[in-house]
Formats: C-alpha cells, structure tokens, sequence
C-alpha cells in the first residue's frame, strides 16, 4: 500500500507519502528526511526500492523545507532547529500508528535531512540505525564563511530565504560533539566527487562514531545514481531484515 499521509504540528500540516507493504504484523519503519530546498518527492525512489524489498518507509516534507514543498511553512522561517522539531514529532507521530514497531524505527537522510538526522539519534533513544546519504556536515564552516564565500556554499542555495534566523540556528550547534553521542549503528554513504559536501566531513564523522561504516562511492556525486541508491538500499534492506 501507498498512500499520502499528514500530520498537524501546532497548526501547521506536514505531509509525506507512506509507503507500507502488506504485512500481519507490526513493521520496523524508515523514516526519510530530504535536503535542503527540496521535497519528499527526491527521496521516494529510495521509499520504492525499500518497498519492492518489503521494508515500510515514511518520505515527508519539513515545514519550509523548499521551493516545491508540500508541508505547511515559509522557507525564511525554516532553520535546523525547526527541522529537527519537525523530525521529533514524526518520529512521535509514526511511532503511535498502528503499522509501526516502536522498537523498530530508522532514521534515513540526504544532505541536509542526514544532517538533521544526525542531530537528532542522540536525544532518543527508540533510533535503532541511522542511514546518511552524503549528510551535510560541511553546513557549519560554510556559514563561518565570511567573505570570499564559495559558490558551493550554502546559503547560496536559497540566498532570498536563508537569513539570520537560519544562520543563528547553525551558529549553535557543535557539530561533532553533537553527534557522536548516538551509540547505535551508523551507515555513511557518500560519493568520492560529491563537490556540494566533500567527502572528508563523512570520513571525520566515520572516524569519531563509536559504531560507524563509510561507503565510499568513486564515481558519486552529491545526488546518487540509480545503481549506487540500489547498493545504498541493499545494505539498508540487510540491516533491518
């Protein structure tokens, strides 16, 4: 079964599409989280590969999270810290349907979502792995980029949206300190030519993660092909089953 799915948070709707294979029983879930100034819609070929394998996946928007977003919300209110309330509460919401088990939920994010995703694993303690496609952990230093800033940077993405309140937000996290207190597994998948996040922020994560493995792919970029997301998925789909 697939089906569009919404919830209310504190007035404002998040939706996302459900992707739920035909089970007797309760199901370990994926929740995914996409990257910055994007939409579920670029995480939903991974929701399909994870379904054919008969894994259930959750593909949402965060509030404001791009120009094609489905969620309520206004991109210049959006920061990290409103999406990492935005992942709490689905996680939350997930967690009381029917469908899921609630000691079975998996965190997967791209770019920015693997950023937020990361942040998130070690304030609960119901995450049982955490996925990361080439999460964007560079986010900090570009923000501390005060002249001469890089094309590549950031907030040149949506530089009409991301304003002080996205750069506060930014400003307060640590990031490794931040995330290496999540103890359970960590898969990092990051492409070798990915120019938007280089490689070596991952390594550093993989390096510093109690319980962590780096997949490096040569030929990746920042957006995965369709044959390294069906290598990604495999190895997903094996450390659920």
């Amino acid at each position: 079964m697939k089906r569009d799915l919404e919830y209310d948070l504190n007035g404002q709707c998040i939706r996302g599409k459900l992707y739920l294979p035909e089970k007797d029983e309760k199901q370990a879930i994926v929740i995914l989280s996409h990257g910055l100034s994007l939409d579920y819609t670029l995480m939903l070929p991974y929701a399909e590969k994870l379904y054919k394998k008969g894994i259930a996946s959750f593909a949402y928007d965060f509030r404001g999270g791009g120009y094609e977003c489905h969620s309520d919300g206004e991109i210049s209110d959006m920061t990290i810290h409103t999406e990492i309330e935005d992942l709490n509460f689905v996680i939350d919401s997930v967690k009381k349907e029917e469908f899921a088990s609630e000691k079975n939920i998996y965190l997967a994010g791209h770019s920015q979502g693997g950023l937020v995703s990361s942040l998130v694993a070690p304030t609960r303690d119901d995450v049982m792995a955490l996925f990361l496609f080439a999460p964007a952990y560079e986010i900090p230093d570009d923000i501390r980029q005060k002249d001469n800033r890089s094309q590549m940077n950031v907030l040149n993405l949506m530089p009409e949206h991301l304003g002080e309140k996205y750069i506060d937000s930014v400003n307060k996290i640590n990031l490794y300190d931040d995330i290496i207190g999540y103890e359970g597994e960590v898969y990092i998948f990051h492409g070798m030519e990915d120019k938007r996040v280089p490689i070596e922020y991952s390594v550093q994560a993989d390096k510093l993660y109690k319980n962590s493995i780096l997949y490096a792919y040569e030929d990746g970029e920042h957006r995965f092909t369709d044959e390294i997301k069906d290598d990604v998925v495999e190895i997903i789909s094996q450390k659920i089953r």
